[in-house]
């Protein structure tokens, strides 16, 4: 049987109380049928994990924490992708996936050919549910740590968010050089700037090249805007990050 595990913020004590939100308790309940005296394990999204046993009311419930440990499945390599907004539920996907191929920060952003301009309430939602697919992607994955994911941001201000990543690539189709042209070196951060559905525009190419970003390609094969990040994280993972076949 898989490993149930849910997430809880916080600063927690062996031997302290825990509550569930309401749409924990929900699933744990309602959807898992768990019974009082189960055991799950829980995370706060910063390395902390421990064993808990659940006991519920009519309306809501609660963890008993047993002992507290760190544990971390994190990568060596430290990315940070940077990707325009997708139509429909593409951003969606590109989250989930990211987040578990391990990324540690992500950027939704907008670009001057963007299709999808959220602003204000809107754009908060889909903030939000960003978070919350991320989280439900670190509790499936095995992920202990909760990575950081931004607002929708326009991307001149993205790219200074990017300043201080050793490796630095933005997929363009156009371009003759490839991932096998990075440095043998292995960088202990990198970050991954992917366009719309219509590509950048040449000046915020340009913009890109100022910030210290490579345009490469991936292989002879044009990519779409939420299959290009799941391609180059899982390169950059391969290469540098904790990727080894075995």
């Amino acid at each position: 049987m898989r490993e149930l595990r849910v997430y809880l913020a916080g600063q927690w004590q062996s031997g302290a109380h825990v509550a569930l939100l309401p749409a924990q308790f929900n699933y744990l309940k309602n959807v898992l049928r768990l019974s009082d005296g189960e055991r799950i394990t829980v995370f706060n999204g910063a390395n902390r994990v421990a064993e808990g046993v659940v006991t519920f009311e009519k309306r809501t419930g609660q963890v008993t924490l047993g002992e507290i440990f760190e544990r971390s499945v994190e990568s060596p390599l430290s990315t940070h992708l940077i990707q325009a907004m997708g139509k429909g539920e593409k951003m969606d996907w590109v989250v989930q996936k990211a987040v578990e191929l391990g990324v540690t920060r992500i950027t939704p952003i907008t670009t001057q050919r963007s299709v999808v301009e959220l602003k204000g309430e809107r754009a908060d939602k889909r903030h939000s549910r960003f978070i919350d697919i991320t989280i439900s992607a670190c509790e499936q994955s095995g992920r202990n740590f909760i990575p950081t994911i931004d607002p929708i941001t326009p991307l001149a201000q993205a790219l200074t968010l990017s300043a201080s990543a050793e490796l630095k690539w933005i997929l363009h189709p156009q371009v003759t050089a490839t991932q096998t042209h990075a440095p043998a070196a292995a960088p202990q951060s990198a970050a991954v700037l992917i366009g719309p559905e219509g590509g950048f525009t040449e000046a915020e190419l340009a913009a890109a090249g100022d910030a210290g970003f490579t345009p490469i390609t991936l292989g002879p094969r044009v990519l779409r805007t939420e299959t290009a990040p799941i391609v180059a994280l899982t390169a950059l993972q391969l290469r540098f990050g904790d990727f080894i076949p075995r």
